[in-house]
Parts: structure tokens; sequence; C-alpha cells
């Protein structure tokens, strides 16, 4: 199981991110937040494909019900987790006088 690194905080994420949580109308269908974080992860190293474990607990009609994937995918939480994490990092190095 490969560990994802850090969610980055870049301008160029960030852009990306406020694409993805406010698409151009146009394109709505095609965007949103969860592509968004499933390309990340790719770009992090995870193969978000790779199924770890398939069971059939009879309660999807008979069908294939997915428990877990083999690598990890940045979920809406690390995002928000590395957000506040580079905010505070940003007001302590304001309040100390430097960056």
């Amino acid at each position: 199981m490969s560990t994802l690194p850090p969610f980055p905080v870049d301008d160029a994420t960030l852009d990306l991110l406020w694409a993805a949580m406010h698409p151009d109308p146009d394109v709505f269908e095609q965007s949103g937040v969860g592509n968004f974080l499933e390309f990340m992860s790719q770009m992090g190293g995870s193969d978000t494909d790779a199924v770890e474990e398939v069971i059939d607990d009879g309660s999807h009609g008979g069908g294939a019900r997915i428990v877990m994937m083999r690598d990890p995918q940045y979920h809406v939480n690390s995002v928000m987790s590395a957000l506040i994490d580079e905010i505070r990092r940003l007001r302590a190095a304001r309040a100390g006088g430097g960056e």
C-alpha cells in the first residue's frame, strides 16, 4: 500500500480546487471535487483503480461491493486539514515577523 504525500497547497493546486468547487456552468457535469481528488491522488502516486478486497454481502442485489481500495485516496478531510495547517503556518509566520 502506498502512502500519499500531504495534500499540496501551492497556488496552482488551490486554483484547480477552486475551479472544481465552482465549475463553469458549461462544464458543470464534467467537473467536481471528487474527480479532482481522484486526479490529485493519482498525481500523488496512488492507483485509484486498485481494488484490494471485494465482497458480495447480498445487499446490492447479488452484485459485488467494493469495501477497500489498495491505495489511499485523498479525502475532503485531507484537503481541509492541509488548508487549515497552511493557514496556521502563515499566521504563525506573520506573527513572528517572517515567512
